[in-house]
């Protein structure tokens, strides 16, 4: 495990918790550059642990599904019951017949809002993820195997793609087609995986991660959701590329020899948070409603920092508990009784 990079997930899934907390007036600001860096950084994960068996030939696809679907497929089910329960008295038809797409995780192949952000909303996430999981094996036959001048040409093809598509692409719902649609997505996804490629190739390409190197990033990557968007065709990728794929590579060097944000990550807190990822990302909004809710409803008025902050400390505690009775029980049984015992 890169530790420092496990910790900058923490910190990217608290963009997103930001960008859905609105109180007293204050709404989030959407930045988009959570999801990519967790697309991004899935990429670079996947290529690590599964890189070297799809090459020899001892790569199992349907053991490799099962695996990772486990990891969040029975909390993707978890949430999207409690939203039920919390909003059955207000949804309407289209609600109930949104949830079939949810269950099968197909909602963001769906060009409609009622649909791709049914249910836990986040979750469009995860129907983006399980089509890069799909096509992984085959991807990586190909990225695995290049070397220098392919891995620049991948590069280039990918982004001559991308800026014809948002060059011609001339539709009402932006949203859907540069931030959900699945295969505009997968460049996200593919980034990770020429990283580590390359990381494979070059692995002292760019030497130690030092503190100003580091603080420099940060403040990249601070101002690119401060002036957020730019533009409403170019307010997903191509900026927050610029920023996320050196902040991967830096902090990644980081694990070794880092400045002093590097140690940070590493400690045992940051690791650990780190390790809750995925509760804090799907449980975050339901929780959220849930306090402000009854905030409103038995007249609380907080401070919207006081707020801010009691929201995301119960966040963090109910995820952290979620994971441990819930998310690794279930799935240490599901692998004991479907994939030790093939």
């Amino acid at each position: 495990m890169i530790e420092t990079l496990q910790s900058l997930r923490i910190v990217f899934s608290l963009t997103v918790m930001l960008a859905h907390f609105s109180y007293a007036g204050i709404e989030g600001h959407s930045t988009g550059v959570g999801p990519m860096f967790f697309m991004l950084m899935t990429g670079f994960v996947m290529s690590k642990s599964y890189g070297i068996k799809v090459l020899d030939g001892t790569f199992k696809y349907g053991q490799y599904l099962l695996c990772r679907l486990f990891k969040f497929y029975p909390l993707h089910l978890l949430c999207l019951l409690l939203v039920v329960v919390i909003r059955r008295n207000t949804m309407v038809t289209e609600d109930y017949e949104s949830l079939i797409p949810n269950i099968l995780m197909l909602q963001s192949w769906i060009p409609k809002q009622s649909f791709y952000f049914s249910g836990n909303a986040v979750s469009w996430y995860l129907s983006d993820l399980m089509f890069f999981l799909l096509l992984f094996p085959f991807l990586y036959k190909r990225i695995g195997k290049m070397e220098g001048r392919g891995l620049l040409r991948l590069v280039v093809c990918l982004l001559l793609v991308y800026v014809i598509y948002v060059t011609f692409l001339q539709v009402d719902d932006l949203n859907y087609w540069l931030y959900v649609f699945p295969p505009i997505r997968l460049f996200d996804f593919m980034w990770g995986m020429v990283m580590y490629r390359c990381y494979e190739l070059y692995p002292t390409v760019g030497g130690a991660s030092s503190t100003w190197k580091e603080i420099l990033l940060i403040v990249g990557v601070v101002l690119t959701i401060v002036f957020y968007p730019l533009h409403d065709k170019w307010h997903v990728a191509l900026i927050h590329w610029l920023v996320l794929v050196p902040v991967v590579w830096i902090f990644m060097q980081g694990d070794k020899r880092g400045g002093f944000i590097s140690r940070f990550l590493k400690t045992r807190t940051m690791v650990w948070l780190g390790g809750l990822t995925l509760e804090t990302y799907l449980l975050h909004q339901i929780i959220f409603s849930i306090i402000l809710h009854n905030a409103e409803k038995y007249h609380v008025q907080l401070p919207y920092m006081l707020m801010l902050v009691l929201c995301l400390g119960v966040a963090i505690l109910l995820s952290w508990l979620t994971h441990i009775c819930f998310v690794n029980p279930i799935n240490r049984k599901l692998r004991l009784l479907i994939i030790e015992k093939k």
